[in-house]
């Protein structure tokens, strides 16, 4: 579903903040406060923020019921607060606004996103206690939740519920697909993953500095979930804040009469079928991002590849491959912050970190830019193309969903099945306490099942290898053996 807008929508302002150990600490809502106002000033004159009269807000590890309201409050705005649960693609908050603004349902809408979980951890007694809401004020905000949770009953019943341990399952199945030997492998993620490393290490504001020498200096660090180790997965304890401001040029040049800090969204797509990790026909393929690619082209007549910078949403090490492989990247720099690892991955809201540094990029060498989201395990998929030109024409918005659900194809879970099957792929999780491996099994009729044992000479076997395509036997209990 294509639409195309009409509209002068203009990205006026952004921010992107990082407060590290060494720094006073501050709660989340100041944290998201000093995003604002930066990003306000960032459009040339902060009374713009007299515009605003919409704040949204993607939904953070944070206990707030509505930080939109504290924000709106803090600064004097009268403004509408909309919150986005998880499960929702970040890049739809843009959407939202950008939609909002087009039809003259919104002047000037911010969108926030922040964390402060290393403080949290580890400041918390220096911390200003979170204002006080009130009854009224816990009230006064939209929520939008998914229409569809990206993970299914079976995985959270049978715990599976970690992405590490969901996207471990992904990257090892597709190692066997591209007959890639364990060693290899590893090889593989470690040189994409110092790659980030070195490119966090231009950024100033990255959470790990000193990234590349960090990872000689101490290695990937300790196991999540095979192959994964610490230093290969999203980085969450951050102070980390961004916001964006989305308005028009009209209102835009009543505050500003020429900004040079402008870009302009000219494509997003998304595509927001949902199809749970463990019932995916080919878990080392993304129907999704195929489609927004083939929209990518239908829509600018471009490849990806073509745009100036990129930068993929970095949860693990097999999102950004499959984008990178479904785009046609190639080798072309995939990042301009050093991903989340390394510049910073705070919870549900990354996209706009990303999107305030990309826009950075685009202004100052006056060009184009592109930026993904990921919600889920992969499952659902978005794409933003921003330019520093503003060229007069329609904004491009389609979702290429219907596309995605014609073409998935998926496979039938049985949760009490017996007898002899293939594994299509494993993974050894770490957690507090011991080690636990999942199996995932497929039997000659094409049913499935999650299997999973804490014992050490299960956990010992598949720690020297995934065994993907070996045949297991399955008791009646649930017991298995190779």
């Amino acid at each position: 579903m294509e639409s195309r807008i009409k509209t002068n929508t203009v990205i006026a302002g952004t921010a992107h903040l990082t407060k590290r150990r060494n720094h006073d600490p501050v709660n989340v809502v100041e944290l998201m406060c000093d995003a604002v106002q930066t990003a306000a000033e960032d459009t040339g004159n902060d009374k713009i923020l007299s515009a605003v009269d919409q704040i949204i807000i993607s939904k953070g590890t944070w206990d707030i019921s509505n930080p939109g309201k504290l924000i709106a409050k803090h600064f004097g705005l009268n403004a509408k607060s909309v919150i986005y649960d998880l499960g929702i693609l970040q890049s739809s908050l843009v959407k939202k606004a950008i939609q909002d603004v087009s039809e003259s349902k919104s002047k000037c809408t911010l969108i926030i996103g922040a964390e402060t979980k290393d403080f949290e951890k580890n400041a918390s007694t220096r911390l200003h206690p979170l204002p006080t809401e009130s009854d009224d004020d816990k009230k006064d905000v939209e929520i939008v939740k998914p229409l569809e949770i990206p993970i299914s009953q079976y995985e959270i019943e049978m715990r599976l519920i970690r992405a590490s341990d969901q996207y471990a399952l992904l990257e090892n199945a597709y190692a066997y697909a591209h007959k890639i030997d364990t060693q290899k492998h590893q090889e593989l993620i470690n040189t994409e993953w110092e790659e980030m490393a070195k490119v966090a290490d231009t950024n100033p504001s990255a959470w790990v500095e000193k990234a590349h020498q960090h990872v000689l200096a101490n290695g990937w660090g300790r196991p999540i979930a095979t192959p994964y180790k610490l230093n290969h997965v999203t980085q969450w304890n951050v102070n980390q804040a961004s916001a964006i401001i989305i308005t028009t040029v009209d209102e835009l040049q009543t505050y500003v009469q020429h900004s040079d800090n402008c870009t302009f969204p000219n494509v997003l797509i998304e595509s927001n079928t949902v199809t749970p990790v463990l019932e995916r026909r080919s878990l080392h393929q993304s129907i999704g991002l195929e489609e927004i690619h083939r929209e990518f082209l239908h829509l600018t007549k471009k490849h990806p590849a073509e745009i100036q910078f990129h930068e993929l949403y970095s949860c693990f090490p097999i999102a950004v491959r499959l984008q990178r492989e479904a785009y046609g990247l190639n080798d072309l720099p995939v990042t301009v912050t050093g991903g989340m690892t390394f510049g910073g991955g705070p919870f549900n809201n990354f996209t706009f970190q990303g999107l305030s540094q990309l826009s950075q990029k685009v202004r100052e060498a006056d060009t184009d830019g592109l930026i993904t989201s990921i919600s889920g395990m992969l499952t659902k998929q978005g794409l933003i193309l921003i330019t520093a030109q503003n060229s007069n024409s329609n904004i491009l918005l389609s979702d290429v969903s219907n596309k995605t659900q014609s073409r998935a194809q998926s496979v039938e879970i049985q949760p009490d099945m017996t007898g002899h099957a293939e594994i299509i792929s494993s993974t050894v999780s770490h957690t507090v306490g011991s080690p636990k491996v999942f199996v995932l099994v497929e039997n000659q009729y094409e049913k499935r099942r999650l299997l999973s044992s804490t014992k050490e000479i299960i956990i010992a076997e598949f720690l020297n290898g995934h065994k993907i395509g070996h045949q297991v036997s399955i008791s009646e209990n649930g017991e298995f053996s190779i």
